[in-house]
């Protein structure tokens, strides 16, 4: 009769062991979902083990196919959003971000989308949801405010960051786009 053990967390998975004769048997999981090839290797440890570099290779693959500046790729992004759990502030933001022409709002539209006054309550809470999406993702974006990174950045950029960097002045409030990568993702789902 198979024996089976506790779970190993790793990478945002769980690995499985069972033993199974003089075999040890490990699997990782997202979730429910089996990730990978279910691993026979003969001690508990070794299997582990084995499980982690499939791990450890895929995610490595996936950084590989990342664009230039490194954000994650659609199928990534895809991936990372069923594990969210966004409230319905965050979901009628996204919504709306993803149906603005070209994917542009200001703080203050994505404000309203949510039902808040003030765009302040909003920003909070959109990046709140960046920085669940980026620690899904194994990513954090650069940009930073009094040394504190700005996780809205993980769902979208700057509108006129362009204009900004060639030294134009910019009026009216701050414009964010919705990262393509989002845009693709959110579409597909």
């Amino acid at each position: 009769m198979p024996i089976k053990s506790h779970g190993v967390d790793y990478r945002r998975h769980s690995i499985k062991t069972m033993k199974s004769g003089d075999a040890w048997q490990a699997k990782a999981f997202r979730g429910t979902v089996a990730i990978g090839e279910t691993v026979t290797a003969p001690t508990r440890d070794s299997a582990i083990l084995f499980v982690k570099r499939q791990l450890d290779e895929a995610a490595a693959k996936q950084r590989a196919m990342r664009g230039a500046d490194g954000f994650p790729t659609v199928d990534e992004v895809r991936a990372a959003l069923p594990h969210l759990k966004c409230n319905k502030a965050q979901d009628a933001m996204l919504a709306a971000h993803l149906q603005a022409p070209g994917h542009v709002l200001t703080a203050t539209h994505l404000a309203q989308a949510a039902g808040y006054d003030d765009y302040v309550v909003a920003n909070a809470q959109y990046g709140q949801l960046g920085r669940a999406l980026a620690e899904e993702l194994d990513w954090e974006p650069q940009e930073k405010t009094a040394g504190k990174t700005v996780w809205t950045f993980t769902l979208a950029t700057d509108a006129d960051g362009k204009a900004r960097e060639d030294g134009e002045e910019i009026a009216g409030h701050w414009r964010w786009k919705l990262r393509p990568e989002i845009a693709a993702a959110l579409s597909s789902r």
